[in-house]
């Protein structure tokens, strides 16, 4: 009976793929919440008549919040 095979660890080619598949969807999801939180600024700003502060605010809370999201993302790669 032939011995079972080990598992093979992956190649560098492979874990760089998928980190960088992982990272440009971070940037992607960074692009997302940024652009989303934007957008609602702009809209509330219409709408309510606080021009420039919605659009201020929000941006900048879209910004910490997809900075957030890149550093938990890099904390998990350790």
């Amino acid at each position: 009976m032939p011995e079972p095979t080990k598992p093979q660890p992956p190649n560098s080619d492979q874990k760089q793929s998928s980190q960088l598949a992982r990272y440009s969807g971070v940037g992607m999801q960074m692009l997302a919440t940024i652009g989303l939180s934007t957008w609602l600024g702009i809209e509330l700003d219409k709408r309510m008549g606080w021009s420039p502060w919605a659009t201020v605010v929000l941006a900048l809370l879209g910004v910490f919040a997809a900075m957030y999201q890149i550093i938990r993302a890099a904390s998990r790669d350790k």
